[in-house]
């Protein structure tokens, strides 16, 4: 039911039109009226009208005024104006100030009934649109955070296309591509610890958002293994050493935050500031390897203070990409020669630090996940964490660096057979038709080259055996149904000219068409 307010300083006038539009729309509205401007904008501010019938012309507050001011206080409401000749000037003024409609007294049933029609039609779609735009912000609310958590893991763990990480991003409304990351990791060798973390996982990934997110404007990952992430823009002028300092304070208060809230111990590490979703990729495997080693007396470190203090970074970027090369082109030798070049300087930099040389092998293990959009971060991160001895970490690893091949060949073979299966599909559809080995390479995306080079390994045929085969066997399908004449035969497979036909024909079965038929006709020796 809708409110309807009818302003006019005539009470006949007034219950007149009410009585007129009970009889046309009964059970619509609840009525009230105002005999001035000045109650008519009392009882919009009490009752907050759906609708109002506005005269011009009324004593005190004339009905323009009252409409000014209620417009200004509740511009959503409807209101119609109602006009002797007379006044029809103020009526088109009325328009201007954003009145809905006019009616000429004395107002018309039709008149009267197609304004409120007009109005109840307005009302209603726009309740409508505000029902869609609140269902959408609550479904928007609940994404959200979906959203974040996949931006992050894709941080962490995957390798995906520049244009997923920018949807994600405009989604949450990221408009920083300059950061670092810093995470937190719960100490393994401890078993209570590890066994209240376990129970606590939940409540420290929502007591570290809730924290974090205020004051630094951050991404926060879930729970991976016993560690979280946070990626966090750069702060505009905090450049160099001091946002290293800044960052590093950061870091003590999140780690103090869950040890007095949860009474946990953890070791924070902070990456470099790097720029694009690379980058912060980077800075997370930096984070990694700077909190690996968990029993060491300063528990929030910065990758950078690591590099400096030892003078040299254990692996190179470009060290790391050339491994990354070697995968994807899928030398298992040359991935494992280059492996073991690295194991032997991470040995001669962290010589007997095993958590350190974990971070290390994790935080390398996990750029070349992601550079080859294959393996689980989140596996990876737990089955190395668990190893507690150098020749252990050594075989994991290069377990890992095979699977990660191995996964590569799969997924390349899958392809390969799809495509393959395609193919076959399309030509065992097509094959009675003039078929072309270029026309079967366009309709799965291939040069032609590399269509018959593929088509030959996987049938052990070219394409033209292939597809003659095809027709040979429909021909002598066909030769034993005895329905078809031979000439009719010879075009139903594909071929325009009978006399190629059975060159073909013979040259495959070593009798002509004729022969094959009298063959079939034959009456059985038995």
């Amino acid at each position: 039911m809708y409110t309807l307010l009818i302003a006019d300083d005539e009470a006949l006038e007034r219950e007149g039109l009410e009585l007129m539009i009970r009889h046309m729309l009964p059970d619509t509205f609840k009525f009230l009226h105002a005999e001035n401007g000045r109650r008519a904008i009392q009882l919009a501010e009490e009752a907050r009208p759906d609708f109002i019938f506005m005269d011009i012309k009324m004593p005190g507050i004339q009905g323009l005024e009252a409409v000014r001011e209620i417009l200004a206080k509740y511009p959503a409401t409807r209101i119609v104006m109602i006009t002797a000749h007379d006044y029809f000037t103020y009526a088109k003024e009325s328009l201007a100030l954003g009145v809905r409609n006019y009616l000429l007294k004395p107002a018309r049933r039709e008149e009267v009934l197609q304004v409120l029609e007009t109005l109840i039609a307005e009302t209603e779609e726009a309740r409508r649109e505000r029902n869609e735009r609140l269902e959408m912000q609550e479904k928007l609310s609940q994404l959200l955070p979906l959203a974040e958590n996949e931006l992050s893991l894709m941080l962490m763990l995957e390798c995906v296309q520049e244009v997923e990480l920018e949807q994600l991003a405009h989604l949450l409304n990221l408009q920083w591509r300059k950061g670092y990351a810093m995470v937190l990791s719960f100490a393994r060798h401890a078993a209570k610890d590890w066994e209240g973390f376990q129970l606590a996982k939940k409540e420290i990934y929502e007591t570290v958002k809730q924290f974090a997110k205020p004051n630094l404007s951050c991404l926060v990952s879930p729970v991976v293994g016993h560690q979280l992430a946070l990626f966090i823009p750069l702060p505009s002028g905090q450049p160099g050493y001091l946002q290293r300092v800044n960052s590093l304070d950061w870091g003590k208060r999140v780690k103090e935050l869950v040890h007095e809230r949860f009474q946990l111990s953890a070791s924070v590490g902070i990456g470099s500031i790097r720029e694009g979703w690379d980058g912060l990729g980077q800075s997370y495997r930096e984070a990694v390897r700077a909190c690996a080693d968990d029993y060491d007396i300063v528990s929030v470190r910065h990758y950078d203070d690591i590099t400096q203090s030892s003078g040299q970074r254990s692996i190179s970027l470009d060290e790391e990409r050339k491994l990354l090369d070697a995968l994807l082109r899928q030398n298992k030798l040359e991935a494992a020669n280059r492996f073991a070049l690295f194991w032997e300087r991470l040995l001669q930099s962290e010589p007997v630090h095993l958590p350190r040389l974990r971070g290390e092998v994790i935080g390398l293990l996990l750029y070349l996940s992601r550079g080859t959009q294959s393996g689980d971060g989140a596996d990876l991160i737990s089955s190395l964490s668990a190893v507690e001895d150098h020749e252990a970490l050594r075989q994991a690893a290069q377990m890992w660096l095979d699977r990660l091949i191995d996964g590569l060949k799969e997924e390349k073979e899958r392809s390969r057979t799809h495509v393959l299966q395609r193919a076959l599909l399309y030509i065992g559809q097509k094959f009675k038709e003039d078929i072309s080995m270029e026309q079967s390479a366009e309709y799965v995306n291939l040069s032609p080259y590399y269509f018959s080079k593929l088509f030959k390994q996987h049938t052990g045929e070219n394409f033209i055996d292939y597809v003659t085969r095809l027709r040979m066997e429909e021909a002598k399908r066909l030769i034993g149904e005895q329905r078809l004449s031979l000439k009719e035969i010879c075009f139903e497979v594909g071929y325009n000219d009978p006399n190629y036909f059975s060159r073909v024909f013979k040259k495959t079965t070593g009798m002509t068409p004729t022969e094959y038929r009298q063959q079939l006709e034959k009456p059985s020796p038995c």
